[in-house]
């Protein structure tokens, strides 16, 4: 189970945390579906649920699903598990990525939550993504997250004031860096999928995984001189 401040506040194992999770996942697998049938064609904005965090918006989407499964994975164990910056921006995007959809579409939520491995109740869906909000805000009290990107921008000693102010050091950033700088999948994605896919869904994933990476790949080296 993951965890935040010490072990004080934990991200429940509840039938929300696995809509937010469940839908998130499900929305990537489409658009890494979509966009590979578009074959060398890019999108002309921000996809998948990464794109609620701008620093991750470029981390390519079979990586976005990886990144998701891993953290999901961690917080399935019946052990406390710290979550770290990063495991807090994904599961903000979840969230944030769960409402949308079910705000937006609610029927591709519903038939996306019964394909699944676990049976959630009408209940649960309503008031979801208000839910939702108030799931990620109980887990973590802040969205520091999201300012990273504007770090970019400052002069190095500015930048740092703020790190400092906004007591960010910089081995809670560097998982950020390192998600953006994948771009292929763990050999333990499948096993990490566990609980939020079906086996049947998982076999069916995999290929379209490793699929999305090998047009990324192509689309890197195409792009180096």
């Amino acid at each position: 189970m993951l965890t935040c401040y010490g072990d004080t506040v934990r991200l429940p194992q509840n039938g929300l945390a696995y809509v937010a999770f469940r839908l998130a996942l499900q929305e990537n697998l489409t658009d890494i579906e979509l966009y590979r049938d578009l074959e060398d064609e890019e999108p002309d904005f921000t996809v998948g649920y990464l794109s609620e965090v701008p620093f991750l918006e470029q981390v390519p989407l079979p990586v976005q699903v990886d990144l998701l499964a891993d953290t999901w994975a961690r917080h399935r164990q019946p052990d406390l598990v710290e979550a770290s910056l990063l495991d807090a921006a994904i599961v903000y995007a979840a969230c944030k990525t769960a409402g949308r959809v079910i705000h937006d579409m609610p029927e591709v939520a519903v038939a996306w939550l019964q394909g699944g491995p676990r049976k959630v109740p009408p209940r649960i869906i309503k008031r979801a993504p208000q839910r939702l909000e108030e799931l990620f805000e109980a887990f973590w009290d802040d969205e520091d997250f999201l300012l990273i990107e504007e770090f970019q921008d400052l002069p190095p000693d500015h930048a740092r004031q703020i790190k400092d102010m906004l007591r960010l050091p910089d081995e809670a950033i560097e998982p950020m860096y390192a998600a953006l700088e994948r771009w292929n999948v763990s050999a333990n994605v499948a096993a990490n999928l566990a609980g939020l896919m079906t086996d049947a869904e998982i076999r069916e994933a995999m290929p379209l995984l490793e699929a999305g990476v090998r047009r990324h790949s192509r689309g890197d080296e195409a792009g180096t001189p």
